[in-house]
């Protein structure tokens, strides 16, 4: 909707408030009662009223004109703000126009390069062009240069391998030799092992039947101690009940007795005493003589426990 079309608009509802009113003014003064003959108390009356509808006209007229008055201003700021936009809107025309022209002229600047590093593109191509024609004709060289030169090479190396070959059968004749000898080499190696095995096998049989008999004979032996201790016990008086403590004796070739040490007593001090005398009274014990079996009994402990 245009502004002149706002502004009729609103002249138009303005003038229909006018008509309304003076319609109104009219409806009243048409409906007002015939005057009667008794002027003097009705006058008054329609003169007051009158006034009272002149003024209301009055005030709506003040009103009309102000609310004209509020339209003109209205659309006065209206067509002072469309003049701000339109000034706005030519300044922004103004600086799209002068950057197109800027980039028309940036553009064409770059055009005029892109113009010159073609042509300097193209001189740079003749010249790698050039270059290559004359890599290519230097390489067809080198490929026959390196076909002669391979032919020689493939020449050599047949030689080479004929010799190779030569030297590689002598090479599995010495190294067949050498199989042959270390054959017999390992065959001697494995009657020698054989024998020194065999050997070990019946020294460990006969270490293992030593210490059986050792093992044996420390029971046997172990078992006569406990047995001559026990013959040796004099019970104290005091004791009672079956009681048990372990003991460390320490023992010279022979058996004879050096020393006694209850390692874990039975919780009853005279119990254990008697024990210690009574391993010094069983001195010399009944050892093994063999020096090696002896050699268990130089420090060892026992459970004593007289029945």
């Amino acid at each position: 909707m245009s502004h002149l079309q706002k502004y009729s608009i609103a002249f138009a509802l303005a003038l229909s408030l006018h008509l309304s009113i003076i319609g109104l003014f009219a409806f009243n003064f048409i409906n007002q009662p015939a005057p009667e003959h008794k002027v003097d108390k009705k006058i008054p009356e329609i003169i007051e009223a009158s006034i009272l509808d002149e003024n209301l006209v009055t005030e709506k007229a003040k009103q009309l004109k102000q609310a004209e008055a509020n339209q003109k201003q209205l659309q006065q700021n209206k067509k002072e703000k469309l003049r701000k936009q339109l000034a706005k809107e030519s300044e922004r025309l103004r600086k799209v126009k002068n950057k197109r022209l800027h980039e028309e002229k940036i553009a064409k600047k770059a055009a005029i390069e892109r113009k010159k590093t073609a042509i300097n593109e193209q001189k740079k191509l003749q010249v790698i062009k050039n270059k290559l024609a004359l890599e290519k004709k230097k390489q067809v060289e080198i490929k026959k240069q390196k076909i002669a030169k391979e032919k020689q090479q493939r020449i050599a190396a047949e030689k080479r391998k004929l010799a190779a070959e030569k030297k590689e059968q002598a090479h599995q004749e010495a190294i067949k030799q050498k199989k042959i000898a270390a054959d017999k080499q390992r065959i001697a190696d494995a009657k020698r092992e054989k024998i020194a095995a065999d050997k070990l096998v019946e020294a460990n049989r006969v270490r293992a039947e030593n210490a059986r008999i050792a093992q044996k004979a420390t029971v046997a032996a172990t078992a006569l101690i406990k047995r001559k201790v026990n013959q040796s016990w004099n019970r104290p008086t005091s004791v009672t009940g079956k009681l048990a403590c372990t003991i460390r004796v320490g023992l010279i070739p022979g058996g004879d007795v050096m020393s006694v040490v209850v390692v874990k007593g039975s919780g009853n001090s005279l119990f254990d005493a008697s024990a210690e005398r009574a391993v010094y009274k069983a001195s010399p014990l009944p050892v093994p003589k063999d020096a090696t079996a002896f050699s268990q009994f130089r420090s060892f402990s026992f459970v004593f426990s007289p029945n």
